[in-house]
């Protein structure tokens, strides 16, 4: 039986799904949150609970207009929030399951992956917190789906003989410390492997840097992807839902839900004796799963170091996991002769990246003082000749 505690948690999650709480959302989106009137009339006419639920809410929407485009219509909780699928990545995943068969989503949390999901096809969700559930299945009907089935427990309990697939978030926190130790996760690994035995069609969403089971890599699908310039999840397909089992992916998926991807092996990186004309950035998916090399490597580029994940080049190339810079000029990591270098060039808007060094690079940004109506990019890094400070400019590919 759920402790007190819970229960009253419960009761406020049902409420807040209610349409007596949405006419609060709806009042709280004409006034003044904050306001002292506004917190008056909450006081005297709801439960502390409920008034202190609604501000809540009313924040983490806010928050999570960055991933969600109805948050303004979404029920979370700070930890689920934070958890959470970006609906974009998401909706990508979504599309490797059948459609029209049924489904299940163990640990959905407030229900980023199991609203695409839903959209799909009867769609079972599955989560040990009750509040995730009720949240989940309202943040479902909020884009117009529904769900097969709720199961308040936990995933390894679930009967996945009964699914065409499953997809599942195990939790990753550990002493309240994120981990990419799987033997740290809940379900943990033996009971993943479990789990996996009696149905082999599974994703798993992991953390980047997880640390995987040499099976896993040969039988699946490793697959990083990105979103707004940072690397948000990987992915392990298995089963029928690995398309090339045994190879690696890294995507990026834009702003617009444009998704560009890169697939193979890994392989040994070629550390250029020079930096050529063009510098390239890697995206951060590509630098995750391992292939940066693979792909410098069918781009004819090169490293500029192998401490170093840029590459560079004799020749000016598009591709949508690269950044392109034309290279004006190279100094030593040295602030008065860098200090120098952009007062020549009148660089006033100035951007700094680093790779495979740690510096500050905002205190370093202080002791440059550009100055003047030009921009460009320093690039940090180090060289086969040592480290250095690169002069770019971004390429119009």
């Amino acid at each position: 039986m759920p402790s007190p505690d819970q229960s009253e948690s419960l009761t406020t999650s049902q409420w807040l799904v209610s349409d007596e709480a949405k006419s609060w959302f709806d009042w709280l989106g004409e006034v003044n949150v904050n306001a002292i009137g506004t917190l008056t009339r909450l006081r005297q006419e709801l439960s502390g609970e409920q008034s202190a639920a609604l501000l809540s809410q009313a924040e983490l929407r806010k928050r999570a207009k960055r991933k969600f485009a109805h948050a303004e219509a979404m029920f979370f909780t700070d930890i689920g929030l934070q958890q959470s699928t970006d609906q974009e990545i998401a909706a990508y995943k979504a599309q490797r399951f059948p459609t029209d068969q049924p489904l299940a989503d163990l640990c959905c949390g407030i229900g980023g992956d199991l609203i695409a999901l839903a959209q799909r096809g009867p769609t079972t969700a599955v989560d040990a917190s009750a509040d995730h559930l009720c949240f989940a299945d309202a943040n479902v009907s909020a884009h117009g789906a529904k769900l097969a089935d709720t199961r308040c427990g936990l995933a390894e309990d679930t009967p996945l003989e009964q699914f065409a697939a499953w997809h599942i978030d195990p939790d990753r926190r550990h002493e309240d410390r994120r981990t990419i130790r799987l033997d740290s996760f809940s379900p943990s690994l033996d009971q993943l492997e479990a789990m996996l035995r009696r149905n082999r069609n599974a994703a798993m969403k992991l953390a980047p840097a997880s640390r995987l089971p040499e099976a896993w890599e040969e039988e699946g699908q490793c697959e990083w992807i990105s979103h707004h310039r940072e690397c948000k999840q990987l992915v392990v397909w298995l089963g029928e839902l690995a398309q090339k089992p045994g190879t690696r992916r890294a995507a990026r998926i834009d702003p617009a839900g444009q998704v560009d991807f890169f697939e193979g092996m890994v392989r040994s990186p070629v550390s250029s004796t020079e930096v050529g004309l063009y510098l390239f950035d890697p995206d951060p998916a590509l630098v995750a799963s391992g292939l940066v090399d693979t792909l410098a490597a069918s781009l004819q580029l090169t490293r500029v170091s192998p401490d170093s994940h840029y590459l560079t080049g004799s020749d000016t190339l598009a591709h949508p996991l690269l950044q392109t810079f034309e290279v004006l000029t190279q100094e030593k990591v040295d602030a008065k002769r860098l200090k120098k270098a952009v007062a020549q060039v009148e660089w006033g808007t100035l951007e700094l990246k680093q790779r495979g060094l740690e510096l500050k690079l905002e205190a370093m940004r202080k002791q440059l003082k550009p100055r003047g109506k030009g921009e460009g990019t320093i690039v940090f890094t180090p060289t086969v000749a040592g480290n250095r400070a690169i002069l770019c400019r971004r390429a119009a590919c």
